[in-house]
C-alpha cells in the first residue's frame, strides 16, 4: 500500500515545534508512522525544491537512516503523474482541514485515475474558520472511502453536530442536499513509547531543587489564556486554600511555551495574589527538562476552559510518568481521566447565553473571540479543593491512583495507535477499489477554486492553444546549445 501526504508534519520554526499542541502531535504521529508502519512506501510531497530540502533535512536529524529506506519526496506538481500512475493509496493530512477539500475536488475530476482514499486528522475544532472548511468539504463532494481521524469522543461529536448543521441550513436556505461527510473513526492521540521508561524521582527533583518530601504540583500547557486556559481561577483557588490552611505547603509549576507578554501577565497574576513563594514558572522549556517535570512532580493539574482543546496530551504525558491527573470535566479531557480512579474530574458550567459573542463571531479575531468564550466557563470550585485536598494529604492515594494512570497511559502509545491508522488506511483502499468499478468522474466544473481561464480570459491579449503555431527562433536555438538556464 503507498501512502502520501501534502504534510510535512514539522514547522519550519523550531521555537514553536516542540511547545505547541498541534506541532508536537504531528512531529510525533509522523516518527511513529515510520517507526511502526508496515506500508509499502511513503511519500511528501512539499512546495518547491527547497521546502522539499528542508523536509529531508529535518527527517534525517530525527531519524534514523533505515527508518527512511520506504520515504521518498517529491514536490507537489508531481502530484498529478503519481496520481495517474496509481502511485497513491492513501492522502492523509496532518490537518484534516486544511488539503482535503481541494484534494476532494482535484480527484473528482479525474479521469480514468484508480480512486485514492483522503484522511486527516482533528485538531482545534472552534471558530469560524473551521466551519467555512467543513462547508468546502461537503461542497467538494467526499467519498464513502474517505476519513476523519477524530482524536476524542468530543471532537466526533462537534463534528457530526456540525455537519448535521451546515447540511440542514443548507437545504433550509437553498433547498439542495448536500453529499454525506466523510466517515468520522475515532483514533487518539499518541505518545512516545519512551515514556514507559520512567526517570527517577529523586534525580528530577535533584535537577529541579526540590526537596525529597516536598508537594510538587504540575500545570503544564502552553502560556495562552485566549488559546489554551486561564491560569486565574485556579491561582486564586490556591490562594483561597493556602490562606485557610487547607493544604500542607506545597510547590505549583507553571510549565510552557510562551511569548514573553503572556509568561509577564502570569507572573504578575502569581505575585499580586502573593503566591510568589509557592509558585514557580518554567518557560519555553526543553523536552529533556520537560520530562524532569514530569517526573519530580506529585500530582498534574490542567483546568483548561477552552473550547479550542480537543484532546489533551499533557495529561496522557502525565499518566505515562505515574501522576494522578486533576482535570477540568470539559473538552477531550473527560474521557481521559477516569474519575475516582486515575485522578479526578472537576465539573465545568458554560452560560447559556451565546450573545454577543455569537452574532460577531465573523468578525473578532479568532484568539479574542475563544478568550471570551472562555470567560464565559468555570470549574467547580468546591470539587477542586475536594480532590487536590484528598490527593495533597494521602501518598499511598497518589500511588494508587498514578500507578492505574500508567497503566491505562499505555493505550496511547504510538506503537498501539498506527496500526489503528494501518485498518482504518486499508479499509479506505478497499473502499475505494470497490467503489465506481475503480473510477471516478465529475464532469461539474470546479467550485472551490476558479476555472482560471473562464474568469481570468480576459486580461491577456490572446490564449495559445493546441491549434496555434509557433516555432522556435535562433536565439532560443543558440541559448538551448549552450545548455543555458535564466
Amino acid at each position: 500500500m503507498k501512502w502520501g501526504s501534502l504534510d510535512s508534519f514539522l514547522i519550519q520554526d523550531k521555537f514553536w515545534q516542540d511547545k505547541m499542541g498541534k506541532p508536537i502531535a504531528n512531529k510525533d504521529f509522523m516518527l511513529a508512522l515510520l517507526t511502526y508502519g508496515t506500508l509499502d512506501s511513503y511519500k511528501f510531497y512539499y512546495l518547491d525544491e527547497e521546502d522539499m530540502a528542508h523536509g529531508r533535512v529535518g527527517l534525517e536529524e530525527i531519524l534514523p537512516l533505515d527508518k527512511l529506506v520506504r520515504v521518498h519526496f517529491a514536490t507537489q506538481s508531481e502530484l498529478a503523474d503519481d496520481v495517474a500512475a496509481g502511485e497513491i493509496d492513501i492522502l492523509h493530512q496532518g490537518d484534516f482541514t486544511f488539503h482535503a477539500p481541494y484534494l476532494m475536488e482535484y480527484r473528482a475530476g479525474l479521469s480514468g485515475a484508480a480512486p485514492f482514499g483522503i484522511s486527516g486528522t482533528t485538531h482545534s475544532l472552534d471558530g469560524v474558520k473551521i466551519q467555512s472548511r467543513l462547508i468546502d468539504m461537503l461542497l467538494a463532494g467526499p467519498r464513502p472511502y474517505d476519513s476523519i481521524v477524530c482524536t476524542s469522543d468530543c471532537a466526533r461529536q462537534m463534528l457530526a453536530a456540525a455537519f448535521g448543521a451546515i447540511t440542514e441550513n443548507f437545504k433550509e436556505r437553498f433547498g439542495a442536499t448536500l453529499p454525506e461527510p466523510p466517515e468520522l473513526v475515532q483514533i487518539p492521540l499518541g505518545i512516545s513509547d519512551e515514556f514507559e521508561a520512567m526517570p527517577a524521582r529523586g534525580e528530577c527533583r535533584a535537577a529541579l531543587g526540590l526537596g525529597e518530601d516536598e508537594l510538587v504540583l504540575l500545570c503544564l500547557g502552553r502560556f495562552s489564556a485566549r488559546r489554551k486556559m486561564d491560569l486565574g481561577p485556579m491561582l486564586e483557588c490556591l490562594q483561597y486554600l493556602q490562606a485557610r490552611g487547607d493544604l500542607p505547603p506545597f510547590t505549583l509549576i507553571l510549565a510552557g511555551g510562551g511569548s514573553e507578554s503572556e509568561v509577564g501577565l502570569t507572573r504578575d497574576i502569581v505575585e499580586t495574589l502573593g503566591l510568589g513563594a509557592s509558585v514557580r514558572i518554567e518557560a519555553n522549556h526543553s523536552l529533556a527538562r520537560k520530562r524532569e517535570l514530569y517526573g519530580a512532580a506529585d500530582i498534574f493539574v490542567s483546568l483548561v476552559d477552552n473550547y479550542q482543546e480537543t484532546f489533551g496530551l499533557t495529561v496522557i504525558e502525565a499518566m505515562a510518568h505515574g501522576l494522578p491527573a486533576i482535570v477540568s470535566e470539559f473538552n477531550g479531557y473527560r474521557e481521559l481521566v477516569h474519575d475516582g480512579e486515575t485522578g479526578f474530574r472537576v465539573p465545568t458550567y458554560a452560560s447559556a447565553g451565546e450573545e454577543p459573542w455569537q452574532s460577531l463571531a465573523g468578525l473578532l479575531d479568532p484568539s479574542l473571540l475563544g478568550f471570551y468564550r472562555g470567560q464565559k466557563v468555570a470549574f467547580d470550585f468546591k470539587r477542586f479543593a475536594e480532590a487536590l485536598g484528598a490527593l495533597a494529604g494521602n501518598q499511598d492515594l497518589r500511588r494508587e491512583m498514578g500507578q492505574k494512570a500508567k497503566s491505562l497511559s499505555r493505550d496511547y502509545l504510538w506503537s498501539r495507535i498506527i496500526p489503528r491508522y494501518e485498518e482504518m488506511w486499508r479499509a479506505q483502499h478497499e473502499a475505494a477499489i470497490a467503489c465506481n468499478g475503480g473510477v471516478v468522474r465529475n464532469n461539474a466544473p470546479p467550485l472551490l477554486v476558479p476555472d482560471h481561464k473562464r474568469v481570468f480570459g480576459h486580461y491577456p491579449t490572446r490564449f495559445l492553444d493546441g491549434q496555434t503555431r509557433v516555432r522556435v527562433s535562433e536565439y532560443c536555438r543558440a541559448r538551448a546549445a549552450e545548455n543555458f538556464k535564466p
